[in-house]
């Protein structure tokens, strides 16, 4: 099995570096309330909102429901390019990455989840850059596929419409709206 995922990993490195496009999250234009909506095939309507800055992390708030209002879901606390630092739901779980979550590193980058219970998870993940966004494959320490899929970017970054395909079914993502304060 290992084989197979650093054949995969080898594949889709060498496909990175022919198209070598900005899968970054532009956190450079983002301001506070720039925001997008997307409807989900699990979950329903989510809103993502940025807040502003913590620190050295860039702080987006994740809402259900109708509108970008009230207590949010989810809080993501991200690097400057979109990765994922810690994300915190809104009864206090949390799951920091180290060194991030390799959302938006393009090749193979591999990384650790620690749960707020203790447990840690060592992933890898593997993202090549498409035409308008970029695909992923993720792999647990074993090198067995646990998810992947496909999400589309917009001018500032954001994620938008896609789908993820793994163990909890198939996932598929519309972007609905955006908001943005500099376009």
């Amino acid at each position: 099995m290992k084989g197979a995922f650093y054949a995969m990993a080898g594949l889709i490195l060498s496909v990175s570096v022919a198209e070598a496009q900005d899968i970054r999250w532009r956190s450079e234009i983002a301001t506070p309330g720039d925001y997008v909506t997307i409807d989900q095939s699990q979950g329903g309507r989510i809103h993502h909102v940025f807040r502003g800055k913590s620190g050295r992390s860039f702080v987006i708030d994740s809402y259900r429901g109708k509108s970008p209002e009230g207590t949010p879901e989810f809080t993501t606390y991200a690097d400057k390019n979109g990765n994922y630092l810690r994300w915190v739901r809104r009864d206090g779980y949390e799951i920091r990455y180290k060194p991030h979550d390799c959302t938006r590193t393009l090749g193979q980058c591999t990384y650790t989840e620690i749960h707020s219970d203790g447990k840690k998870n060592k992933r890898t993940r593997v993202t090549e850059a498409t035409r308008d966004g970029f695909s992923f494959g993720e792999f647990d320490d074993k090198g067995n596929y646990l998810f992947g899929g496909r999400l589309a970017l917009d001018s500032h970054g954001w994620a938008g419409t896609g789908r993820i395909e793994g163990n909890q079914g198939v996932q598929k993502f519309r972007l609905v709206k955006s908001k943005f304060a500099k376009q």
